[in-house]
Parts: C-alpha cells; structure tokens; sequence
C-alpha cells in the first residue's frame, strides 16, 4: 500500500462483495477522470490479475485492429481500464462472462457514459454491475474543519485526489486548467467531434456559473452564441461526463418529475469555482456565489455517499409556485428525507411545514449549516426539523 494512500469507501464492496454484486461476472467503475478508478482497482486487485490500460495509445490501437486477436489471450481475473475507447472489446468480454466467470472476475472502468453505456446495454446487459466513483468525499478525506473559512478552502481544494492536502494555490490552479483542457481535447473532441471549441469552453464556465440553480437552456444557450437545442445536447455531455449532475423536481407524479426544468450542480464545487473565477476561499464564502458554492458541495457529498456504497439514491428539488421551497429529498431504500442547506443561522419559522407535504415514508427534515460545524449531534428545530454540520448527513455510515 502506498505511504498516502487515502482509503476509499468504495473499497469495502470490492474487497468484500455484497451478495448483489455476487451476481454478476462483470464489474464497470464509472466516474470522471482523475478520481482514482485506476488506482482503487488496482489497490483492491488480488496477485495476478492483468491488467489493460486502453489509455496507452499502441495497446489501444492493437485493440481496435483485431479486437479477436487481442482478446484471444485474455483470461480472468483481467482488468480492462478505459473500456470506452476499444468498445469492440465488450463481445470478447461476454464470451468469458458466459464461460462461467466468477463473480467481480473481470473489471471494467469507464470514464465517459456515453459511450461505454451504449455498448453495456447492448453487449453485456445481466451479466455487469455497475458503480461509480467520484473524487474524494469529506468523509475520506478525514479533514478537522474548525469554521466556516476552513470549510470554504477545503471546497476550493476541490475533491481530486491528486489535489488533496495541495496547499499552493498556483499549483491547484494549473492542475485545474490542465483537467479542463485535456477533457476538451481528449473527450469531447475525440470522443464527440465536438468542433467548436471555444463555444463549448464558454458554455463550461457559464455553467459554474449557474451551480444551483435551475436550468433555463434558452438563456443559457443565447449567452454562450449557441442554439437552445444545442445547449441541453451539451449539458447532457457534461452530465455523462460526470462533471455536473441535473437534480429534477420532486412531484408525486413520477411523469411530471421528467418533463419539469431540473436544477444543474457541479459534482466538484473546486472545479467549478476555477471555472467561475474565483480563486480565493474567502472571496467565495464572502462573495454572491457563497449559498449555491455550499448548496453544491453538499450535493457531491450526498451523492458520494450512496455511489461510493454501491447504494441507489435519487435526489429531487421541491419548490412551490409562491416560493416556498425545500433544497433537497433524497429518496432511497423506501424513505424520503428532506434537506435544507443554509449558510449561516437558522430561523426554525422559516422552514417549511412538512405536515402538509410529507407522506408515510418521509423522515425527519435535517437542516446542515456551518454554524453547526463539528458538533457531535443534530440540534432540534420543533418537532419537524433539527440541525446539524454538513458533516453529519442523516443517512448514516
């Protein structure tokens, strides 16, 4: 194990697999680049496993040629790393998984779902569990934050493990740069065909800019120089790219719930305030983006903590017509939990009254605020709501 190494949480389901996983042949770790997929499998592989790294330009290029050829001699355990680039592979794959592979035998990552996904569903469908790793979670990373302030820099660290305990900001800002740039060139350009380059560098940064808030694609495109149509294309991108992620609104009408305009989030509030401009923590937690910068950073969090599980979770909004408005449900294992996210004090009246929206399986709501930060248990708001840290989210380890 390396010196500093940081312990995934997702390692627990692949050194120790849960009886659902125990199902499938076949195991794809999807997630953006540079959050550790390679290093994690290859950390949790036992002795002798092979491993094919897709990213190496003449091993991919072997692949592609005669993908036959090159999988003639592969034999589980294998680890394939970047399936999304040699998808020809994905029929030799089905062949050992119908030969009676063990379960977790073979290993796929993935870096983009757009176009791995096409070939799984086609190819592998039954026979593959999928996950997902994000970068580093609050949890692993095992930071003491003592306020508001740190809290602000340990968000503009971003959650790349690389970046973790980077304390030089011309260091972070040149690594972020250089993330964005190669995902420009590498993926959407190779991957996509994506021909205007400097419109969609722009319509990036426009979308850090709107963290948080509800997706209006008319505007969005209009101040970008594309056409509406265009821009959804291109959040749909971002979104398969895992670099954002669309929160629909909640409705009990599961129809309504895909055909209202969902909210956008970045799932690394770090990238996205490299994106915006701002560099400074303090200038952010000071500045108009503060509410949406920590509204998104929770989001992240509460998704890492169900992917990074190998545990299904949806999250929804809720907003009525005259305003009133709860941040968060996260709706899993048959429960709803409401989630308010506030940056500073509380005021127990403002919230909304659960009782008239809550069905049966709805929990108590949890308001998380840095003005609770570190306290060792939540703080009750009437009989509705209670208040913790946002480092005490209400699922549980």
């Amino acid at each position: 194990m390396p010196i500093n190494w940081i312990k995934r949480i997702l390692e627990a389901s692949l050194t120790g697999p849960s009886a659902a996983l125990r199902l499938f042949p076949v195991w794809l770790i999807l997630g953006p680049r540079q959050v550790g997929k390679s290093s994690l499998l290859l950390h949790c592989a036992e002795k002798g496993r092979l491993r094919i790294d897709l990213d190496d330009l003449e091993t991919r290029a072997r692949a592609n040629q005669d993908p036959q050829l090159f999988a003639r001699e592969l034999r589980p355990p294998l680890f394939i790393d970047e399936i999304q680039y040699a998808p020809q592979l994905l029929s030799q794959i089905k062949r050992l998984a119908d030969a009676g592979a063990a379960p977790g035998s073979v290993w796929l990552t993935g870096s983009q779902s757009f176009e791995v996904m096409r070939g799984v569903s086609e190819t592998l469908a039954g026979r593959v569990a999928i996950l997902n790793l994000f970068g580093l979670s609050d949890e692993e990373k095992k930071q003491s934050l003592d306020g508001p302030r740190a809290y602000f820099e340990s968000i503009l660290g971003s959650t790349f493990p690389k970046l973790h305990g980077v304390t030089d900001p011309a260091a972070r800002q040149l690594y972020l740069s250089s993330y964005l740039q190669t995902y420009v060139e590498r993926d959407v350009r190779e991957l996509l065909g994506i021909e205007k380059r400097r419109e969609f560098e722009t319509f990036v940064r426009a979308c850090a800019l709107r963290t948080g808030q509800v997706i209006n694609y008319d505007d969005l495109g209009r101040d970008c120089g594309v056409s509406a149509v265009t821009a959804k294309q291109w959040v749909s991108l971002l979104e398969d790219s895992y670099l954002v992620r669309l929160v629909p609104p909640y409705h009990s009408n599961r129809t309504k719930r895909l055909i209202k305009s969902p909210k956008l989030y970045f799932l690394d509030m770090g990238l996205a305030a490299h994106l915006a401009g701002w560099r400074e923590a303090e200038m952010l937690r000071l500045g108009p983006m503060a509410g949406a910068a920590f509204e998104t950073h929770v989001l992240g969090q509460i998704e890492r903590h169900f992917r990074h599980r190998a545990l299904d979770a949806q999250v929804y909004f809720w907003r009525t017509r005259d305003g009133a408005e709860i941040d968060f449900l996260v709706e899993t294992a048959g429960h709803v939990y409401p989630i308010e996210v506030k940056l500073g004090s509380v005021d127990p009246r403002a919230l909304p009254k659960l009782g008239p929206l809550a069905e049966p399986h709805w929990k108590r709501g949890r308001v998380l605020t840095l003005l609770h930060l570190g306290r060792p248990s939540p703080v009750e708001l009437g009989d509705e709501w209670e208040a913790s840290g946002p480092e005490s989210l209400p699922f549980g380890g």
